[in-house]
């Protein structure tokens, strides 16, 4: 499935604020819905939300509360310090709207740094395409502000 005429397309370096970035590794269409950013390709759609840490929150402490509300059913749990970024991760197959389907897998991936954090989830179809999701996680990098989004 080609890439949808009606969305810009995005590729490469991508700043997401003007404090988060990513890098794509192929292109991908982008929209924002219910206040979330889409990007999406014919392999992965990953949703991103962005949130400021204006309660100055420990990394630590935003963790654990990641923790405590994430489904039972998780899996495969990574955890890793890159530079000043927190990354966390987990497997979880998720229900699909119609029982019929098997679940879709899915990955969760978060980036904390002090100031603010990314919640990420990227959903395919093919188990191959997790190394695509776990890549575009870990590709997240905290540019500390300059980049405005496009």
């Amino acid at each position: 499935m080609p890439l949808h005429p009606d969305f810009p397309v995005v590729e490469g370096h991508y700043p997401l604020t003007p404090d988060w970035a990513i890098t794509l590794d192929a292109p991908y269409n982008r929209r924002i819905e219910d206040g979330d950013l889409v990007l999406w390709n014919e392999r992965v759609t990953v949703w991103m939300t962005i949130w400021h840490n204006d309660g100055g929150a420990s990394i630590e402490a935003r963790l654990d509360d990641v923790r405590q509300h994430q489904s039972p059913e998780a899996h495969d749990i990574e955890q890793a310090q890159i530079g000043d970024i927190r990354f966390y991760a987990y497997r979880l197959a998720e229900e699909m709207d119609d029982p019929d389907d098997a679940r879709r897998p899915g990955y969760y991936g978060h980036a904390f740094a002090e100031d603010s954090q990314v919640q990420m989830a990227v959903y395919f179809d093919d188990e191959e395409d997790l190394a695509v999701a776990r890549a575009l996680h870990q590709s997240l990098v905290h540019t500390g502000g300059g980049d405005a989004v496009e």
